[in-house]
């Protein structure tokens, strides 16, 4: 969960107090100062549009990715303090999964930015996968954000707001969106989340305002019980939980363990981190996994068995080596192709090419 020469020019440009928006519309009420300047002043670079309301639009292109910048100085004062980069976005249409089943993440808004030190050169890149718009919530808006502590000698941040791209996706003019981009210096996660809490209490006026819907997943009332199993997880948060009878989460350490139970991130639920924070976790999924592997007659997929039950395949020989050793095919235990409806088939391995 985590959060990419200038010259004297620039130096001097920080200093300048940020020009007031030019249209407030909705207002975030939380108790840090956003540090980052209003959108107006960001610079724009390809098919990059600022519009007078504060929003930003980027269009995916074949000539040049769009996207917009600013720097940021930071004072001493914050070098052990948290940075959060958080937005409001939107994606105008997300791309149908990939032949792998893999989801396509091209067109998405993401957030993005540098660490700089005095020189100008970067420290550490501001950037994680969960600083980009969830592809789940399709053309929903929802909370983005990411944080890390800023690293040490760091002078600057230069902000982006970006669109991703994928090679063998061709781009066709589908937009990226953002709306009140903010940059908060706060000295641990309990500011953090009540940052983000401020922001996700205003989702659903900056859908009213602007046309769009959130997703469902944010409009659920609080009195909601989730049926026992559920999968759920929070916007900008990585880890994912199940619901108990008790009305208490069971939380997935790593991918491993939630697919080893068969789930698939498909299934998974987003709500609001304040909606989540509602229950108590009261355990850790761990799993099981067969010495052996599973074949069955007349086929050449091999897969591994989890809990007894969930099949999942090992995409190539490299991987079989690389998880099981050089005498893999040993650990092979071959069964009647008749046998393989008694198993659940998860989401296969992952090629360790």
């Amino acid at each position: 969960m985590i959060l990419r020469k200038f010259t004297a020019l620039f130096a001097v440009a920080f200093l300048i107090a940020a020009p007031v928006a030019a249209s407030a519309r909705v207002d975030i009420d939380t108790n840090e100062k956003n540090f980052a300047r209003a959108t107006s002043s960001w610079t724009q670079s390809g098919e990059a549009d600022v519009l007078s309301d504060g929003r930003v639009r980027l269009e995916s292109t074949k000539k040049r990715d769009g996207y917009v910048s600013t720097d940021v100085d930071v004072s001493r004062s914050h070098n052990t303090d948290y940075a959060l980069f958080i937005s409001y976005t939107r994606a105008e249409k997300p791309y149908a999964n990939l032949a792998s089943g893999a989801e396509n993440i091209a067109g998405l808004p993401y957030l993005y930015g540098y660490f700089l030190n005095d020189d100008g050169d970067v420290n550490e890149y501001f950037t994680n996968s969960y600083m980009r718009h969830d592809v789940q919530d399709g053309t929903y808006w929802q909370v983005t954000y990411g944080y890390m502590v800023v690293p040490k000698d760091t002078e600057a941040i230069r902000l982006f707001l970006k669109q991703a791209s994928r090679n063998g996706t061709d781009a066709d003019g589908r937009d990226a969106w953002f709306y009140k981009p903010g940059l908060y210096f706060v000295e641990g996660k309990n500011e953090v989340r009540s940052i983000v809490n401020a922001y996700e209490d205003e989702l659903a006026n900056v859908a009213k305002e602007f046309g769009n819907r959130v997703s469902e997943a944010s409009d659920v009332e609080d009195n909601t019980d989730y049926p026992v199993g559920t999968l759920l997880k929070c916007n900008g948060e990585s880890d994912v939980y199940s619901m108990n009878s008790n009305h208490t989460l069971k939380r997935f350490p790593d991918e491993e363990t939630f697919y080893a139970w068969g789930h698939s991130f498909a299934d998974v639920r987003t709500i609001s981190c304040s909606k989540l924070d509602d229950y108590r976790v009261s355990g850790t999924w761990t799993y099981d996994r067969a010495s052996y592997l599973v074949k069955f007659r007349g086929m050449p997929a091999v897969f591994t068995l989890d809990n007894g039950r969930y099949l999942r395949l090992i995409p190539d020989e490299y991987t079989a080596r690389k998880m099981f050793g050089s005498h893999w095919t040993d650990k092979i235990r071959e069964y009647s192709s008749g046998k393989m409806g008694d198993y659940s088939y998860g989401v296969p391995h992952k090629s360790l090419r």
